[in-house]
């Protein structure tokens, strides 16, 4: 008997180890992040190949990268992923991948970029993306923009010798 009630109370433990707080959902509203980028004196022809050439290479290569893409509408439509960590309630790091749509827009001297359907991919198939995971994953789509709007101010410099 007593050995019964010892490992009831180790199960109990474990159990209360494992409740906790429900985990925080990403609201609806956050799934989907856009930038808009001014990029004074660059043509949207020029703007639309580099917006290609970043989707093409600055995400994962294990999905059919561009999807659309339009010269004329200055529209490039990519489905990627990069990977994504999030802490475990047992030890190491919960690994995913995330899938999103990009949609880079371009007119003379600007370029819209969206991120959209944004959903984690994880062993057992789609897991909710959590308000936290929101708060890794934004800044590092942020950091990408910021590396596009960049290559074409190294180019303006390149073309200067």
């Amino acid at each position: 008997m007593k050995r019964y009630l010892y490992y009831l109370g180790v199960l109990a433990l474990v159990l209360w180890g494992c409740a906790g707080p429900p985990p925080e959902y990403a609201p609806p509203e956050d799934l989907f992040i856009q930038e808009v980028s001014d990029i004074p004196g660059v043509s949207k022809e020029a703007l639309f190949n580099g917006a290609k050439i970043w989707v093409a290479k600055s995400f994962s290569s294990d999905l059919d990268v561009i999807q659309y893409a339009n010269r004329e509408q200055g529209v490039v439509v990519g489905k990627t992923s990069i990977p994504h960590e999030r802490p475990s309630k047992f030890g190491g790091p919960e690994r995913f991948e995330l899938r999103f749509t990009v949609v880079a827009e371009t007119k003379d001297e600007k370029i819209r970029t969206t991120f959209k359907d944004l959903r984690l991919m994880g062993g057992f198939g789609i897991d909710p993306l959590l308000a936290s995971d929101i708060e890794v994953i934004r800044p590092k789509l942020v950091e990408s923009v910021q590396a596009l709007v960049a290559s074409y101010e190294k180019k303006s410099e390149m073309e200067d010798w």
